[in-house]
C-alpha cells in the first residue's frame, strides 16, 4: 500500500513538472493587426527614457493625481483644451521650453516624455503629439494641446477627443493601441537645387521670365512643365498626411487641399506674374481670428509675408507671394522640416 502511494506521488509531480515546463515555454498570446494601415499626421515617436522626476504621484488642488505606471493598453475618452501664445517660453514638467508651434501635449498623469494618437471625434482627423508636460486641471478635460497641435485638428474647449498612448520600445518597435491602424506619414520630396541666393531671402529665380505670349513657366525637380496660373499638381487627389480633403469642407473643418481653377479662369502668364506668382496655403479654418493669429505665428517665426484670403466661410492661410515657384518651395520645406507643417503650393490669387 506505502509503495502504492509513492508510486501515486512520484507521478503527480512529474505530471506538475511537465505543466509547469509548459507554461513557461508558451509564448504569450497576443492579437496581430492585420488590416490597412492611414498615413496621418504629427511628431513621428521614438524611443526616450522616462523622467524619473515626473514617475511620482502627486497632488494639486485637493487631489492626488496616480501616475500610470504601465500604460501599454491605455486609452481615454474626454475634451480636449489647447493653449498658445499665453504660454510661449514656460518651462514644462520636463523642463523644456514650451513652444505653441509644437505638436505637443500636456497629460495630468501619464509618464512623461511619451507618445500619444489623437482623434477628434466630431470629424475624425488624427495626429501624433508628444506629451511633454502636465495638465490639464480641470474637471473633465483629458488633455491640454499646443496651438499648433489644436489647429491641425479643428478643436473648440467643447470638442470631444480619444487619445490612444503609443508605446516605443528601446529598438523603435511601436505598440499599443496608439500604433494600430495608423503610422505616422513620411516626407518624400526630393530635394530641389541648390538655389542662387540674393537679395531675396528665398532666393532669386532660377530662370529667366518668359514672354506674355509664353503660355508654360519651367518648374524646378524635373516636373513636366504646366499652364501658368492653373491649378496645383493632381487637384483632384487629396493632399497627403491627416489634413487631405479632397472636396468642399463644412464650417469648422480645415481645409488643405489645393482650391479647384476652371480651365477657362486660368489666363496665359502675363508681366504681372512679377509681383508674385505663387503662395504656400497651410491650411484654412471657420473661425477668422485664429486664422489671422496662425498667421501671425508662422509669419514671424519663418520671416515671410502672407494673407488670409476668405472663400465661402472658410479663412485660408497662405504665405507668400513668390515670383517662382522654386522659392514657394524652399519655403514649403522648411515648413516640413522644421515644424512638421503640411503644406501645398497653388496660384497666388492676385495672378487668377
Amino acid at each position: 500500500m506505502r509503495k502504492d502511494w509513492l508510486w501515486i506521488g512520484a507521478m503527480s509531480l512529474a505530471l506538475s513538472a511537465c505543466s509547469v515546463t509548459e507554461q513557461q515555454s508558451a509564448p504569450p498570446v497576443s492579437s496581430v493587426y492585420s488590416g490597412p494601415v492611414e498615413e496621418i499626421g504629427g511628431v513621428e515617436p521614438r524611443y526616450e527614457p522616462y523622467n524619473q522626476g515626473t514617475l511620482q504621484d502627486y497632488r494639486l488642488k485637493g487631489k492626488t493625481y496616480k501616475i500610470i505606471q504601465n500604460p501599454q493598453n491605455f486609452s481615454e475618452t474626454g475634451l480636449a483644451t489647447w493653449y498658445g501664445e499665453e504660454a510661449s517660453g514656460n518651462r514644462t514638467a520636463i523642463g523644456e521650453v514650451f513652444d505653441p508651434n509644437a505638436l505637443t501635449a500636456a497629460h495630468p498623469t501619464l509618464p512623461l516624455p511619451s507618445y500619444v494618437r489623437v482623434t477628434n471625434l466630431s470629424n475624425g482627423r488624427r495626429l501624433v503629439v508628444r506629451v511633454n508636460d502636465r495638465g490639464p486641471f480641470t474637471p473633465g478635460r483629458i488633455i491640454d494641446l499646443s496651438k499648433a497641435a489644436g489647429d491641425r485638428l479643428n478643436i473648440s474647449n467643447n470638442t470631444k477627443v480619444k487619445i490612444d498612448f503609443i508605446h516605443v520600445a528601446p529598438d523603435g518597435t511601436l505598440s499599443g493601441p496608439g500604433a494600430i491602424g495608423t503610422s505616422v506619414a513620411k516626407q518624400s520630396f526630393a530635394l530641389p537645387d541648390r538655389p542662387n541666393f540674393g537679395s531675396s531671402g528665398l532666393g532669386t529665380p532660377m530662370t529667366e521670365s518668359q514672354p506674355a505670349t509664353q503660355t508654360t513657366q519651367p518648374v524646378g525637380n524635373n516636373t513636366p512643365a504646366t499652364p501658368a496660373n492653373t491649378t496645383p499638381d493632381n487637384p483632384s487627389s487629396p493632399s497627403g498626411g491627416f489634413l487631405g480633403a479632397p472636396s468642399a469642407l463644412p464650417a469648422g473643418i480645415i481645409e488643405t487641399t489645393p482650391p479647384t481653377l476652371s480651365s477657362a479662369a486660368a489666363p496665359a502668364s502675363t508681366p504681372s506674374d512679377t509681383r508674385g506668382g505663387y503662395v504656400v496655403q497651410v491650411g484654412a479654418l471657420s473661425d477668422e481670428q485664429r486664422a489671422q493669429t496662425w498667421l501671425r505665428s508662422l509669419s514671424e517665426r519663418f520671416k515671410v509675408t502672407g494673407k488670409v484670403s476668405a472663400n465661402g466661410g472658410l479663412y485660408r492661410i497662405q504665405l507668400g507671394p513668390f515670383q517662382n515657384r522654386q522659392q514657394a518651395t524652399e519655403l514649403q520645406q522648411r515648413l516640413s522640416v522644421e515644424a512638421q507643417q503640411q503644406s501645398f503650393i497653388t496660384a497666388a490669387p492676385d495672378t487668377l
